[in-house]
């Protein structure tokens, strides 16, 4: 999405109701909570520290 497609987008976020900014809302955190899924685990990058340490 490009800058104008996403200006126009938010344009029309505004004309969006109560319910539907909530549903909205859901469905953006969602897909962060999917996107920041845990990439190295602790262990993992406490490992990875000490080979620099």
């Amino acid at each position: 999405m490009n800058t104008k497609q996403f200006e126009l987008f938010k344009e029309q976020i505004k004309t969006l109701t109560p319910h539907q900014l909530r549903a909205l809302r859901g469905e953006i955190t969602q897909t962060l909570e999917e996107s920041s899924c845990v990439l190295v685990t602790d262990e993992e990058q406490k490992l990875i520290a000490s080979l620099f340490s």
